[in-house]
């Protein structure tokens, strides 16, 4: 298969995963949400579009984050090779708590350890 076929097909996927769920298919929704996400160099618009577009396919953390979010695979996002969009596992995490470990993984190591501590005495 040629890199121009799976740029395609990755869109397809990333096209599909947005609407299944629920979320519009617009690059500068997918720029902003992703970048809420994601604690590396925020992508751009015109970034967002590539990847929409079938132009660009994003790396391995990149991706990561897109199949956290969307609740699919690292694997059908990428490859396709998952009959099912949305496997059920028991690694699968509801919204709310994407969110957290997406917020928490962006603390400093000292903050990571109070939130730690606080939630240890609430589970006491």
């Amino acid at each position: 298969m040629s890199n121009q076929q799976e740029k395609k097909l990755f869109a397809e996927r990333l096209n599909k995963a947005l609407l299944e769920a629920k979320h519009p298919i617009s690059p500068t929704y997918l720029a902003n949400e992703f970048n809420n996400r994601y604690n590396g160099q925020p992508i751009s618009v015109q970034s967002a579009n590539n990847w929409l577009l079938g132009k660009a396919i994003p790396n391995q953390d990149k991706l990561a984050i897109l199949a956290l979010w969307l609740n699919v695979s690292n694997q059908w996002l990428r490859f396709g090779d998952i009959d099912q969009i949305n496997t059920p596992n028991s690694n699968s995490l509801e919204s709310m708590d994407l969110d957290f470990l997406l917020k928490f993984r962006r603390l400093s190591n000292s903050q990571k350890k109070l939130v730690t501590s606080l939630i240890d005495e609430i589970l006491r």
